[in-house]
């Protein structure tokens, strides 16, 4: 499920606050730190969002195979998303 700006904002102040407060990544601010975790969180959501928009696509097109079949849509979904995802290498 893709993050709404505002928990995605939160995330990354959160996680930025704790990877400098551990020592894990020296930042000479917190707020640099968490400029660039937005833009790493934001662009996974987005490949995720069209990954799903490119999965909805498919069904409909086959939508009537799907219905004749009787299978599950839900479950269509999952198995269709995993394949892309696996197709176009984005882990899940």
């Amino acid at each position: 499920m893709a993050l709404s700006d505002t928990r995605l904002a939160a995330q990354a102040a959160f996680l930025a606050r704790r990877l400098v407060a551990e020592g894990a990544v020296r930042s000479a601010s917190v707020s640099d730190l968490r400029r660039a975790l937005e833009a790493v969180l934001a662009f996974d959501r987005d490949r995720e969002r069209a990954l799903d928009q490119d999965v909805t696509r498919l069904l409909q097109k086959n939508a009537q195979a799907i219905r004749a079949s009787g299978a599950d849509h839900a479950e269509m979904f999952r198995i269709a998303k995993k394949r892309l995802a696996a197709e176009k290498k984005i882990p899940l």
